[in-house]
């Protein structure tokens, strides 16, 4: 728990807004353009899989410290198909949860 509540302090915001929507939906796949919509406000005039990448890139500097793998998968769309698809397990997510209710 002390690793995930570390990987939590170092999270850039947006990818803490992101990291809590699947946290809050685990076992769920979930397409990058819900995550776009739900956990960054809305659409901008950036392609939704491309801003989902690179606010989960914030997350390399908890990644790296906490010397934890990343605690979510993802999966590429299928051909002819556009944007990833993320999921948290829910076992992983519950460590999360907890860190963040311990840290409060």
């Amino acid at each position: 728990m002390e690793r995930a509540a570390m990987f939590l302090a170092e999270l850039a915001p947006q990818a803490r807004r992101v990291f809590q929507y699947l946290l809050c939906n685990p076992g769920r796949g979930i397409h990058c353009t819900e995550l776009a919509d739900k956990a960054l406000g809305g659409p901008n005039e950036s392609d939704p899989a491309r801003r989902v990448a690179g606010v989960l890139s914030g997350m390399s500097k908890g990644h790296s410290n906490s010397e934890r793998r990343l605690p979510f998968y993802w999966w590429e769309a299928p051909e002819g198909s556009a944007g990833a698809t993320y999921a948290v397990r829910p076992s992983v997510a519950a460590v999360f949860l907890a860190a963040q209710l311990d840290a409060a």
